[in-house]
């Protein structure tokens, strides 16, 4: 024990002190490593003043200019939303539907493609593509997609709003091939239907190459394509009313009153456009001996059947009235009056070809008619010149044996002549 003391006077602190001075130069070191790695942080005043980080203040610039795009966008889309919902009265032009709609989609999803289909009457169980941005040109068929058919047509059958997902879901769980041919170059991130009230589909909306995606995506797609749906059925609904109001009772074509506003309107087209328009008129040969004989019943019952016959013979954009009592009258636009004869012949034709019966249902004996063609201008250039000349060539088909057509006599060399320039620029009747 007492050489304790000794031993430890004999050990030196030197070794312990230079320990110590290494150990504080290794951290020293260590700490600038450690700062140097990290990224310079330097302090700016914000627009409000206040001292913040670089990084942080570059961070809220870019959400804040972001921010102002989207608000932008929006602004615009809700403005686009609101100018079309004041057209759901009914009188938009039909044709213009798909193109409004896919102005407000583009608004508010700017995708890199959207497609706009609706159904047909004339094409039943299938959509049309009438509208599309960055749709190729030549997908050829594809733009007639049956109900069921691809991601598209599988969101008209099924009458909901669907995204990836939901079709992920349809192929694994309920079996459904949504990969049809001739539809790879359709981008179908998100469809929705366009249903009518019935439940029925009118058409579909797709959006393909999303590149924003709002809140509730699918509810608003959805939502905008309820808007076209409304527009569609008012549409319709207008169509129904002005038809009915303007519309014969007993043969469903259009009045005397409402074809004399058409003709004005097809006239004034006519005399702007430098191209003619023809009237064709006709009455049914002995028609009061028919119904002398037969009864009235009987001869409304003919009545309905011609205006059937000539609803099946004119031609798309001729417009039919019936003119009063046994007598109708045709409007064939862009039409000289070569072309216009052919037309009526048909007509002419198609009556006496046609088999009609009594109210008992027993067959009748044949049905014809005597008519009159009158060209603008060259036969008149108001609506009681033109239906005049064309009345006037009637009675004389009248008097020369009935059962045929003939054309009004132009009533000058000039006028015949100036007939022929235009019949030369229109084309004439299939």
């Amino acid at each position: 024990m007492n050489e304790t003391p000794s031993l430890l006077r004999e050990v030196t602190l030197w070794p312990l002190a230079g320990v110590g001075f290494f150990a504080f130069v290794l951290g020293y070191f260590v700490a600038r490593m450690g700062r140097s790695g990290k990224p310079a942080r330097r302090a700016v005043t914000s627009d409000s003043g206040v001292f913040v980080e670089v990084e942080v203040y570059r961070d809220a610039q870019r959400a804040k200019t972001r921010l102002e795009q989207e608000n932008h966008s929006f602004s615009e889309f809700f403005q686009i939303l609101t100018d079309f919902t004041k057209e759901l009265d009914g009188k938009m032009d039909i044709s213009l539907l798909p193109k409004r709609l896919l102005e407000i989609v583009d608004k508010l999803f700017v995708p890199s493609q959207i497609l706009i289909l609706l159904t047909d009457s004339n094409f039943p169980g299938k959509l049309i593509l009438k509208e599309a941005k960055n749709c190729p040109k030549d997908v050829g068929p594809a733009r007639e997609i049956p109900f069921g058919e691809g991601k598209i047509g599988w969101t008209a059958q099924t009458r909901t709003t669907m995204d990836q997902e939901d079709f992920v879901r349809e192929m694994r769980s309920g079996g459904a091939h949504l990969d049809a041919p001739g539809h790879f170059r359709f981008k179908v991130d998100l469809c929705s239907p366009i249903l009518g009230n019935n439940q029925e589909t009118l058409g579909v909306i797709s959006v393909g190459g999303i590149t924003r995606h709002p809140k509730f995506e699918k509810r608003l797609l959805s939502m905008i394509a309820d808007l076209g749906a409304i527009s569609l059925i008012n549409r319709r609904l207008a169509e129904d009313q002005r038809n009915r109001a303007n519309s014969d009772g007993l043969t469903k074509l259009i009045t005397k009153r409402y074809l004399q506003e058409l003709l004005g309107e097809a006239i004034h087209n006519a005399e702007v456009q430098n191209t003619p328009v023809s009237l064709f008129i006709f009455d049914l040969d002995h028609f009061k001996k028919l119904n002398d004989t037969h009864g009235h019943l009987t001869g409304d019952l003919v009545l309905k059947e011609t205006a059937e016959v000539v609803k099946r013979t004119i031609r798309e954009g001729d417009i039919a009235a019936r003119w009063g009592g046994e007598e109708f009258l045709i409007v064939l636009p862009n039409t000289p009056k070569e072309g216009a004869w052919r037309a009526a012949e048909k007509v002419r034709e198609a009556l006496a070809r046609n088999t009609f019966h009594d109210e008992d249902g027993e067959a009748m004996g044949r049905v014809t008619l005597s008519g009159g063609i009158a060209t603008f201008p060259g036969d008149g250039r108001t609506q009681l010149e033109l239906v005049g000349a064309a009345d006037e060539a009637l009675y004389r088909a009248k008097r020369s044996g009935r059962d045929k057509v003939l054309k009004a006599e132009p009533k000058f060399l000039s006028d015949a002549s100036e007939e022929v320039v235009l019949g030369g620029e229109s084309s004439g009747a299939a």
